[in-house]
């Protein structure tokens, strides 16, 4: 289909940069009667009890939820690189504010390194200068940027480059749960620790939630202790140092269950709604980034030529009341918060690409029409 100017009404509806659809309540509550019935509210209730066992089933490994994913990404780097230490953690800059966020938090330093300019990933190249360079880092957190995991060959450089310096392996994968690689393999699945959010806004949506996935078991024992103030199922002795509470309570893990059962429906609508606006603009002056059409497609992420075209497209879209964005511009090394953290260079492509990047509207139900205007404009402000 294509999309002219004319088709789009001045007095359209404005299309939200994102529309959360958690499941109703009448699919929730048959889960939450077990909690009920158990009166059983939180603390590894039957209900997160049972959401663990599917996932698992789902992922392989183990499975800990927590209350968020920021609250995931603490554990999980409080129990893969020990207590805080003040030592960096390479990460890189092209990501969310929560990623660096979480580990100020748990006590270590954002050490930010360039991105590969194809998947936007953290560049193996770059990382295997880092870890050259800072000899004391404490561990490394990867992310499947835009929920897009990165492909096979980039996974095994990261495990081989960290391995080779002795120093633990993380993803956040926050936006990337239902994802598959260029593999095929499900998000979580293939042998790493994960962290995932199942806030609202992402496409497994429970309200506030997260998940860690990990394939070494005696790293799950002790997330499962770090989440519950450091002390191990069972016990009222903090043994495991110093935790926090991290727990997802028995409503969360009801919606879950719930969200579970019509994931496979979610996923398809939102890929098959990014294909049609891709079809629909049909410029080959848009990148797209690589590896995203098996995504989870949270948002349409899109590249644009120059930083000229993405201000004229933001502006269009301000016309037509499309919500738009412009993720991540500017990147961590530029925010307030992480001006003086350290860097590996100049960090060239995460600044020739941040001005350039553009995030429209994805839903669950995004309509053929909405496509349509959302296309319009990408076609207005990027000729041919």
């Amino acid at each position: 289909m294509s999309a002219t100017r004319s088709q789009v009404s001045v007095a359209a509806p404005e299309i939200r940069f994102q529309r959360p659809e958690l499941p109703a309540l009448a699919e929730v509550a048959p889960y939450y009667e077990l909690a009920e019935q158990a009166r059983y509210f939180a603390n590894g209730g039957p209900c997160q009890q049972l959401l663990e066992q599917r996932l698992q089933d789902l992922l392989g490994g183990s499975c800990i939820l927590t209350a968020s994913g920021t609250a995931g990404l603490l554990i999980a780097l409080r129990g893969a690189l020990g207590p805080a230490s003040g030592r960096p953690v390479i990460t890189p800059s092209f990501t969310f504010a929560a990623t660096a966020c979480a580990i100020e938090w748990a006590g270590f330093r954002p050490l930010f390194v360039d991105i590969e300019p194809r998947g936007w990933h953290l560049d193996p190249e770059e990382l295997e200068r880092a870890l050259r360079l800072h000899p004391d880092t404490a561990g490394v957190l990867a992310c499947s940027t835009f929920g897009t995991p990165p492909p096979r060959w980039v996974r095994e450089a990261y495990r081989e480059l960290c391995a080779r310096a002795g120093v633990p392996l993380l993803f956040d994968s926050a936006a990337a749960f239902g994802s598959l690689d260029d593999q095929g393999i499900l998000a979580g699945s293939a042998g790493d620790t994960e962290v995932f959010s199942f806030h609202a806004t992402k496409p497994f949506a429970i309200g506030e939630g997260g998940l860690v996935v990990t394939h070494d078991e005696r790293l799950a024992e002790q997330l499962r202790a770090l989440a519950n103030f450091g002390m191990p199922p069972g016990a009222r002795v903090a043994q495991f140092g110093v935790g926090l509470n991290a727990k997802l309570c028995e409503l969360g893990a009801a919606t879950g269950l719930a969200m579970l059962d019509r994931f496979p429906g979610v996923l398809a609508r939102r890929r098959a709604a990014a294909r049609s606006v891709q079809e629909a603009i049909g410029s080959d002056r848009i990148r797209y980034q690589d590896g995203s059409g098996d995504s989870t497609w949270q948002i349409m992420q899109l590249l644009v030529p120059d930083a000229p075209a993405r201000e004229r497209l933001l502006q269009l879209a301000e016309r037509d009341r499309i919500q738009a964005r412009g993720y991540f511009d500017p990147p961590l090394h530029q925010q307030g918060a992480f001006v003086s953290a350290g860097r590996v260079g100049g960090l060239p492509v995460t600044n020739a690409l941040s001005p350039r990047m553009v995030s429209l509207p994805m839903a669950n139900d995004l309509t053929s029409d909405e496509a349509t205007r959302i296309a319009a404009i990408v076609q207005e402000a990027v000729p041919g």
